[in-house]
């Protein structure tokens, strides 16, 4: 009988660590940055025909990763883009276009310590201020707080409708709130004082209002962790970090944004700890299988 040889695991475990040693090493955080600019960056052709190119450039020419050329190309090819679709761009859009400016002035100088440094400040700094301003956005909100905002979209966004299977919502309502919906958008149909009013319950109301305490209490936790820039807060905060992408964005399905925090996460964790950092290669990953249709399957279409 063949017996398991037991240095197997081990050598692949030695192996991985190895890997992400030299992840950790390499100019991780710029080639992350080029592949979420590919993946979800602008769709206007002047930044797909930049964004292209340096690419191909990089694929051919490792090393011109590390040059500010072309973090400039691609930095002025996105500021153009959003000032003509700055009415359209999602916010990962903005985001992204300051993070490749970052990259563009970290890769000024030669000393590749500063370099790293600018980026660590950058990536904290974006970080506190996506969490600390988004919560205190949605804290003066007349309806973010109560849970109306949540609700609204359970009822009748189609993104969430699968979410909602699985938390129990009737699939009714929300076919019935779109009826409806349709029926204030009718050309031929006239609706007194243009007012609906939506079907819902006090389970969908409950539900709402955990997503909304959940969301906005994890936003400001790690915002706050994030404040104090030492290496015991930044590990809690980098656990609430992957736990919020890892459960935030198999729902909601903004993968551009997801995709964007796990780089600011690995950014910020890569020369400080090797388990977090791949967990944000991880946290990466995920994001990218939550593009499966798999709200299909739990609908049965």
């Amino acid at each position: 009988m063949a017996s398991v040889d037991p240095v197997g695991p081990n050598l692949l475990a030695m192996r991985l660590g190895e890997t992400l040693r030299e992840i950790r090493k390499a100019d991780s955080v710029a080639y992350l940055t080029l592949f979420l600019a590919v993946v979800f960056g602008f769709q206007s052709w002047p930044f797909q025909l930049s964004v292209q190119l340096a690419l191909l450039v990089v694929l051919l020419a490792p090393s011109m990763a590390q040059r500010p050329a072309l973090w400039l190309l691609l930095s002025m090819a996105a500021s153009i883009t959003l000032v003509h679709e700055r009415d359209l761009a999602d916010n990962h859009k903005y985001l992204l276009c300051y993070w490749l400016w970052v990259m563009c002035i970290a890769h000024i100088p030669s000393d590749r310590e500063l370099r790293d440094r600018i980026i660590r400040f950058n990536a904290r700094f974006f970080l506190i201020f996506i969490f600390l301003g988004a919560a205190l956005q949605k804290f003066l909100s007349s309806t973010y707080m109560t849970g109306g905002m949540f609700e609204l979209e359970l009822l009748l966004d189609d993104r969430f409708r699968a979410f909602g299977h699985l938390v129990g919502i009737d699939p009714s309502l929300g076919e019935e709130n779109l009826r409806r919906f349709n029926l204030l958008q009718h050309p031929y149909v006239q609706v007194l004082d243009d007012k609906i009013k939506l079907l819902s319950n006090d389970h969908v109301h409950y539900v709402a209002k955990l997503v909304t305490l959940y969301d906005f209490y994890v936003q400001v936790a790690i915002g706050v962790l994030l404040l104090f820039c030492r290496e015991v807060t930044d590990t809690f905060a980098d656990l609430l970090l992957l736990f919020f992408i890892f459960t935030t964005y198999l729902p909601a399905p903004v993968w551009g944004f997801g995709v964007t925090l796990s780089v600011l996460g690995f950014a910020l964790a890569k020369e400080r700890s090797q388990f977090m950092s791949a967990a944000y290669l991880l946290a990466m990953v995920a994001v990218l299988v939550y593009q499966v249709p798999w709200g299909d399957w739990v609908l049965g279409t």
